[in-house]
């Protein structure tokens, strides 16, 4: 793993561009990293914008994760700074369809956003959940309805792609993406997310 400051780059990351590479994604591959950065640049401003500091920019196999501390921050304020990212990503699809005809663009901006937007907990749409759940009821319930659903979700998500990749060829990339949001679904300790403030990008 190599480390600079808050930024954190592991092995997952590097092998999962070289696949990339391999499959012949090289022609696309620019366009979703640089949709990936615009994703998290917009949590990053967000959080600013809020006051809460950012303790790590991590690049994983599965996308990128950033840990801030978001203990203090009110409800809605950390809501926004969870669907920043996605937000960020519709509005640049928009303006590549309409403004600038780069439809490429656009649409790796609007399948980064619409995915992210899965109520999914390791997805910005599962942290949202979990956050909106926590404010209107109570954190135990949150966590108890976000595992039901990111669990459904994710393994309905990884059977499409499976099913993809099977008799298409056309979902490994997906397929990864998936798999990539059922290894959160593990056992953890309730109240886990408030506390950390994590936002993952697959």
């Amino acid at each position: 793993m190599w480390k600079s400051g808050k930024l954190e780059v592991g092995w997952g990351f590097a092998a999962t561009v070289v696949l990339a590479l391999l499959a012949g994604a090289g022609g696309v591959l620019p366009l979703v990293l640089l949709s990936a950065l615009c994703h998290e640049l917009g949590h990053l401003g967000a959080l600013h914008l809020a006051g809460a500091e950012v303790e790590r920019l991590r690049l994983t196999a599965f996308g990128a994760e950033i840990r801030a501390d978001t203990r203090y921050l009110p409800y809605p304020k950390e809501i926004l700074c969870t669907l920043a990212g996605p937000a960020v990503n519709l509005v640049l699809a928009l303006v590549f369809s309409r403004g600038a005809g780069d439809y490429v663009l656009a649409g790796a901006n609007l399948l980064l956003g619409a995915f992210n937007l899965l109520p999914i907990p390791s997805l910005d749409g599962g942290r949202a959940l979990y956050l909106l759940t926590s404010w209107w009821a109570d954190p135990g319930t949150a966590d108890q309805l976000c595992r039901r659903v990111g669990l459904g979700c994710a393994l309905g998500l990884t059977a499409l792609a499976l099913a993809l990749t099977l008799w298409h060829g056309a979902g490994l990339f997906l397929l990864l993406g998936a798999l990539g949001t059922l290894l959160p679904q593990l056992p953890r300790g309730r109240g886990e997310r408030r506390r950390q403030g994590q936002h993952k990008l697959t």
